[in-house]
């Protein structure tokens, strides 16, 4: 690399790429996994097939772009955008060869090297290409020498038609943060290890309201923004850009607050925090409160922070994240659940899977809110009344438009997130709840809806089996609902203490 030029652009083939400098190429731990398919995987393989079959190949094959950040601290050549491409060839052409080419150190967590296998295994399938093919493809390779020049290339690029989750430019964003953090390089390096693998465990987590493979994008945009943003009246859709604006620029820096630090994020009083100051990241990530110092469950859920709360830069997004995907999870997928979660869970089970899921998105919302305010503490009742106010929209639309969800936020008298965000009991909720159940009461009431006939119809008779020891056999409407949540609340209330 030059000394004077911050950018340098030529074009190489993968042999030269591979051979152009004593540096290995090599993937910095913001980078995600390897994410292509066998279908894409096998499509390139079989256009290089029918490329190298061509008897006049006047114009090579070209790959796309490749940027490189040259880490002089490392020795090493980090593949900024491309790595999808440059893992792809090297499996290649470790088809032909046996063996992964020299000049590059590519390493990838678990779940990326479970991806790798399958790709080899896809390619054993494969008719064996020819080796002057694979390196003699064409890249155009654009070298920078600054590491805040490499992330601005990052943050705008896409892996070849993958495109880029805003969730991928977070990790990076914030892993950045605690390198550029006032620090021994070896505490540093430490830490981004650290929040790169719990991040990775975070996107494996069990899916909530999303079958997709990758648990952070469903967190952030369903669950996190939504919490944050859904405030009174307004009710933003999560776009890209809008994520990042709140995850990433709108985070606050460590010269923000006295009680900053790279591995130290400041806390606020809330519900859950009334003596610490601040958290400590330390050792094999054991947590430590300042103030009071000390020792907190390794239990992510138990952190002491609330969901509105200044996100710090660094360690503190990763903790923040961390936190709100294990209350989720102990929400909806804990192998042993208290009384109130099992309770709460049977009440999503056989009434709000019946419903539509812009519904079941409110419903969760509304009760990750209520569990990081109060915990488990009157779950089940929360869960029924909030469930009595949903199922009201059911009984009024036979279409649930996703819309449907902000405008639940925006037409109440007070926004419920804002009342679960701003109370200090639950009593002042389920109090704010029942006066909606009396507004919506008279919906029920006048309900008309054949049992089992289409959407509303199986919600209807979902509701019926729920309350059957209330309902009677010869039950056909829902006009005595509110009757019946009281009684399954006494009967529930009596059999705890009984126990």
């Amino acid at each position: 690399m030059s000394d004077c030029l911050p950018v340098q652009v030529s074009t190489k083939s993968f042999k030269q790429l591979l051979e152009a400098s004593d540096w290995p190429l090599a993937l910095d731990t913001y980078q995600r996994g390897f994410v292509w398919g066998p279908e894409k995987l096998t499509q390139l393989a079989n256009d290089l097939t029918e490329f190298g079959s061509q008897q006049d190949k006047k114009l090579p094959y070209y790959m796309g772009a490749v940027l490189l950040h040259h880490d002089a601290s490392q020795s090493r050549r980090f593949i900024i955008d491309g790595q999808q491409r440059v893992t792809a060839l090297s499996l290649l052409y470790h088809r032909i060869t046996g063996r992964l080419p020299a000049g590059q150190e590519l390493s990838y967590s678990g779940q990326s090297a479970r991806r790798v296998r399958q790709a080899m295994q896809v390619l054993t399938q494969q008719e064996s290409l020819a080796l002057e093919v694979i390196e003699g493809l064409r890249l155009t390779v654009i070298e920078v020498d600054s590491a805040d020049l490499a992330f601005t290339f990052f943050d705008t690029q896409n892996n070849r038609g993958v495109r880029l989750q805003a969730t991928d430019l977070l990790k990076a964003y914030h892993l950045r943060a605690i390198d550029h953090a006032e620090g021994e390089w070896t505490q540093k390096v430490a830490l981004e290890q650290h929040c790169a693998e719990r991040w990775e465990a975070l996107q494996r987590h069990p899916a909530v309201l999303s079958s997709g493979q990758d648990f952070a994008p469903n967190l952030f945009s369903r669950f996190l923004w939504r919490a944050r943003r859904w405030r009174g009246a307004q009710t933003p859709v999560a776009k890209h850009d809008a994520l990042l604006a709140e995850f990433q620029s709108g985070t606050w820096s460590h010269g923000d607050d006295n009680c900053s630090s790279i591995a130290t994020v400041p806390l606020y009083a809330t519900r859950h925090n009334r003596l610490a100051t601040a958290l400590t990241l330390v050792g094999d990530g054991e947590r430590v409160l300042q103030g009071n110092r000390l020792r907190i469950s390794q239990n992510a859920a138990s952190l002491p922070m609330a969901l509105r709360q200044p996100i710090h830069r660094g360690v503190g997004l990763f903790l923040y994240a961390d936190k709100y995907a294990a209350l989720l999870q102990m929400l909806m997928n804990d192998p042993d659940p208290c009384e109130q979660v099992n309770a709460f869970r049977e009440i999503y089970r056989q009434l709000l899977r019946n419903n539509q899921e812009y519904l079941r998105e409110i419903f969760l919302l509304c009760s990750l809110v209520y569990v990081d305010q109060f915990e488990f503490e009157q779950l089940t009742e929360f869960a029924l009344r909030l469930e009595f106010l949903l199922g009201a929209i059911r009984l009024e639309k036979k279409q649930v438009r996703q819309e449907t969800a902000a405008n639940f936020f925006r037409l109440a008298d007070l926004n419920l997130l804002d009342v679960i965000a701003q109370s200090y009991h639950p009593k002042q909720v389920l109090d704010f709840l029942q006066q909606r159940q009396r507004a919506m009461a008279p919906l029920h009431a006048r309900e008309e809806v054949d049992v089992g006939d289409g959407v509303q119809g199986r919600y209807k008779r979902a509701v019926l089996h729920f309350y059957s020891a209330y309902a009677g056999a010869a039950c056909d409407n829902l006009a005595d609902k509110p009757i019946w949540i009281e009684k399954l609340l006494q009967e529930w209330q009596g059999g705890r203490q009984g126990d």
